[in-house]
């Protein structure tokens, strides 16, 4: 197998970049989720509430700031925190300490889905677990919904598209790690683990998707409704947490991995 593409997401809910090559930290793809968007209680916000957050691109720039490009204008995404405050935000069922920034950023998301709105930065010292019950101890995860790192397949994506009317791109499912080569749809629900060169991740199980995957993933409309969910669940791509599309994979170090790499699950002896 072969790494066909790699995507990270600065900012949780809004849109992916494209990389030709990526540093895999610990939390994850470096630069993955390290911002969401936050209201007044601090609770974080998805497209799941607000679809129309599929329309703010995201671009990296030449100095390693991100831009944020939007219906009413664009922003820049400060590396450096100013005009902020320390404070704890809601992230699913996690609190956790992070840096509330307002912003031009945090301006231009308030305009586009008319309500206050701001920006959290998750620092260095912000310590996030991943579910103990599928990790180790030093495990850690930025902002995604619950593990660093999600890998997908072109086999599976062209098998879902086979059962669909009008086939979707493999950016609606949002993920990091996309592999190409031979392989059998859905194999990836029996790896184990993957490598590439010396870096190794483990999988820790297949990913339960929500509505956002319903969801054009430069609109937020569902203009082909359940029909997604629907394919998946005749295709017996489903359990009871919901139906699937990827595994969430944890890395054991910190690495490089580019395009085109070659990465294989390890073949275990009998």
């Amino acid at each position: 197998m072969q790494i066909d593409s790699l995507f990270i997401y600065p900012v949780k809910s809004l849109g992916g970049i494209a990389l030709p090559e990526a540093q895999v930290m610990r939390r994850g793809l470096a630069g993955d989720r390290r911002w969401m968007i936050v209201n007044d209680d601090n609770r974080f916000i998805t497209r799941r509430e607000l679809p129309v957050l599929a329309t703010i691109r995201m671009q990296a720039e030449e100095d390693g700031r991100y831009r944020l490009i939007g219906s009413s204008g664009e922003a820049l995404l400060e590396p450096e925190i100013t005009s902020a405050r320390q404070a704890a935000v809601q992230v699913w069922r996690d609190i956790v300490d992070a840096i509330i920034v307002e912003n031009d950023a945090s301006r231009l998301i308030s305009d586009i889905t008319d309500r206050p709105l701001r920006l959290a930065y998750m620092p260095e010292s912000t310590q996030r677990r991943v579910d103990p019950n599928y990790s180790g101890e030093q495990d850690y995860v930025s902002f995604a919904d619950g593990y660093p790192i999600l890998v997908t397949t072109q086999a599976s994506l062209a098998a879902l598209n086979l059962a669909l009317e009008q086939p979707v791109a493999m950016e609606r499912f949002r993920p990091n790690i996309v592999l190409s080569g031979d392989m059998e749809p859905w194999a990836e629900r029996g790896w184990h683990a993957l490598h590439s060169g010396s870096l190794s991740l483990r999988l820790a199980k297949a990913c339960a998707r929500c509505i956002v995957v319903t969801q054009d993933h430069l609109s937020g409309e569902r203009h082909d409704g359940n029909a997604v969910t629907s394919a998946l669940r005749k295709l017996g791509q489903h359990t009871r947490e919901g139906v699937l599309f990827g595994v969430n994979a944890i890395p054991d170090k910190a690495g490089a991995l580019k395009v085109g790499d070659v990465m294989n699950e390890p073949v275990v002896a009998d």
